[in-house]
């Protein structure tokens, strides 16, 4: 038997398997790679795997062949199958936080091939031997396939012997990597260190202003660790950036058509009435700190520089920090960033709004932190940053700027017993300058909807207005419930059997359940109370569409439960302006598919004396 080994080959396993690879049941099973290495066929009729060195007839393959170069595929799912005809699985799973895995000859006794004591698995990083028959880690997986190039293990991430926050001294910073003989380079200026790139870090660093320092721990044959970021705020030099409004070095003077003026006002900084306590004052907010390529922020194609787009073509990856003024405990997280908004993409507009992405090409998939507090949901696959947009001191210089209008509304639907687009106001900063006064907020759609509602984000459709057209879309899921509930609308709510049917009821109220519940009407009334009462401009119907055409809402609803269309006040900037602005309508814009609305469906309703008595 001698011949064998070395012949055959455990080539390739993996025993973390997220979703590199599903089995024939659609599941993500750990899996071995059998391969015959030699130029004859070999019977592996009576060998077995085993993850038990006492017991190494624990899985005995059947009467298979394996031909000359080929690679088999062996689940290791504990599903014990043995079918030669059909994928074949084992009846273990491999032991992720390291173990042994084993083939022998039929005689229960000869080793074929082994991995004693293998080390701690990665989730889709595969392990088995390169070319020259080394044991590495195999960043893409091959199975049933030659193996790629792979590293002989993963530098530990870099340490900081002082964590970001708020410093008023000087300090003396360490980065180290636990793994021996690696290497240390960072950055200061936004960018992302490589080894090849930034500052080779050989003595502790002194930080004594502001400074946004990356670093990556590497070694020559290992996977590199992921960059690390941190942020150091030191507010006395932060009320002086840029204190005459020019562009600090680095920076661009100008972006788009607009007169840059960065940092914080003189006048405001050394006014007697806040001079005292402006330092105090901006630490009664958490701060973000987002750190990013500035070429990836305001060059060429850079996602300030050219507000008006829109996509991943347009998304960048950045850092983006929580830091709290009281040492609690915020987080650091790799994500990717766009700017966001509609008309506030006008390239007149110095100061955009942002939303950010977390995805795994960027670290981890979704962010899972109280971001909005303990009776929100704590995980995320996204949020957005806002800030003064319509009426703004920035932009168009309207006086009339005091950044809660939306904030108020939203509020308020939540406060009514709804879910919301929850958020909360912070500072945010740039490359370690001062960005100014945002709003962190929740976007409602599917990934939202199955945080509060339950579910998965694929069971939700997602209805909003796509902004240039102002005409109705799915963001998620798709309109056919929503075209349903138009052809309702159209023939009439008047009769108690049309009114009930769109609850999901017979006439007399009791549930069908062959009819879909399209409409909560507690819901729809609130919102359309919400908007009436702020006055609401641009939502759901837009005075400056001229009331012909839809604009700003949400609505959300599961294809699976028993709920209606939730709806969602979203981007109420045009609200609190006159106390005597009456949005009652009716007005014509849902009366076409393209423009169907939630104030639309609200008036058609209207119609049913038992919606009217609820509204009352």
């Amino acid at each position: 038997m001698g011949s064998l080994q070395g012949q055959i080959l455990i080539s390739e396993w993996m025993a973390s398997n997220g979703d590199s690879s599903v089995d024939e049941d659609g599941e993500s099973s750990d899996w071995v790679e059998i391969w015959n290495r030699g130029n004859q066929s070999i019977s592996l009729e009576g060998f077995s795997l085993s993850v038990n060195l006492e017991d190494p007839r624990q899985w005995v393959f059947p009467a298979i062949t394996l031909s000359s170069g080929q690679r088999m595929l062996v689940w290791a799912s504990g599903k014990d199958r043995v079918d030669p005809t059909l994928p074949l699985h084992t009846n273990f799973r491999l032991d992720a936080d390291g173990g042994s895995l084993w083939l022998w000859y039929s005689d229960g006794q000869t080793l074929v091939s082994a991995y004693e004591d293998y080390p701690k698995q990665r989730r889709d990083v595969s392990y088995g031997l390169d070319e020259s028959g080394q044991n590495r880690f195999f960043l893409q997986a091959t199975p049933g396939q030659a193996n790629a190039s792979g590293v002989l293990g993963f530098v530990a991430d870099t340490q900081f012997s002082i964590d970001r926050g708020f410093y008023t001294e000087p300090f003396s910073l360490i980065i180290s990597s636990q793994t021996e003989g690696a290497s240390i380079r960072y950055t200061t200026d936004g960018t992302m260190p490589t080894s090849q790139r930034g500052n080779v870090y050989t003595r502790p660093i002194i930080i004594d202003q502001t400074t946004t320092l990356r670093a990556i721990a590497y070694r020559d044959g290992f996977e590199p660790s992921n960059v690390d970021t941190q942020t150091y705020l030191f507010l006395q030099d932060v009320i002086r950036q840029a204190s005459d409004g020019r562009a600090p070095t680095g920076w661009p003077t100008r972006w788009g058509s607009n007169t840059v003026d960065y940092g914080m006002d003189p006048a405001v900084v050394d006014d007697p009435a806040y001079r005292d306590t402006i330092i105090d004052d901006m630490q009664t907010l958490p701060s973000y700190s987002i750190v990013m390529n500035l070429d990836d922020f305001f060059g060429s194609s850079g996602i300030y520089s050219n507000p008006g787009q829109d996509g991943r073509n347009w998304e960048r990856p950045c850092s983006v920090e929580l830091i709290h003024p009281g040492g609690e405990k915020g987080f650091q997280i790799n994500a990717g960033i766009r700017v966001r908004g509609g008309f506030s993409r006008s390239t007149s507009n110095p100061k955009h709004a942002l939303r950010l992405f977390f995805r795994n090409e960027y670290g981890a998939g979704k962010l899972n932190y109280p971001v909005f507090g303990p009776d929100a949901t704590q995980s995320f696959d996204g949020f957005d940053l806002r800030t003064f947009q319509n009426y703004s001191w920035s932009f168009q210089g309207d006086s009339r700027g005091i950044f809660l209008r939306d904030v108020f509304s939203r509020d308020v639907q939540l406060a009514m017993g709804h879910h919301a687009e929850r958020g909360d106001y912070v500072h945010l900063y740039i490359n370690g300058m001062y960005w100014g006064l945002y709003n962190t907020v929740e976007r409602p759609e599917a990934s939202y909807a199955a945080s509060y509602y339950g579910g998965q984000k694929e069971d939700y459709d997602v209805i909003k207005v796509e902004a240039g057209p102002y005409t109705i879309n799915a963001t998620d899921g798709n309109t056919r419930a929503w075209r349903e509930l138009f052809n309702a609308s159209r023939t009439g709510f008047e009769s108690m059997e049309s009114y009930q049917k769109v609850l999901g009821n017979n006439p007399d109220g009791t549930p069908n359940p062959d009819y879909p519940v399209l409409v909560d009407p507690v819901n729809l009334i609130d919102y359309m109370l919400v908007i009436l009462y702020g006055g609401n401009l641009d939502a759901p119907i837009s005075n400056f569409l001229g009331n012909n055409r839809p604009n700003n809402f949400y609505s959300v609803r599961s294809r699976l439960g028993e709920m209606g269309f939730q709806h969602f006040v979203h981007d109420a900037e045009h609200t609190l302006l006159n106390v005597n602005e009456n949005r009652l309508g009716p007005y014509n814009a849902g009366r076409s598919f393209t423009y169907f609305n939630p104030q639309y469906l609200w008036q058609r309703l209207q119609a049913n004396e038992e919606f009217t008595l609820l509204i009352g």
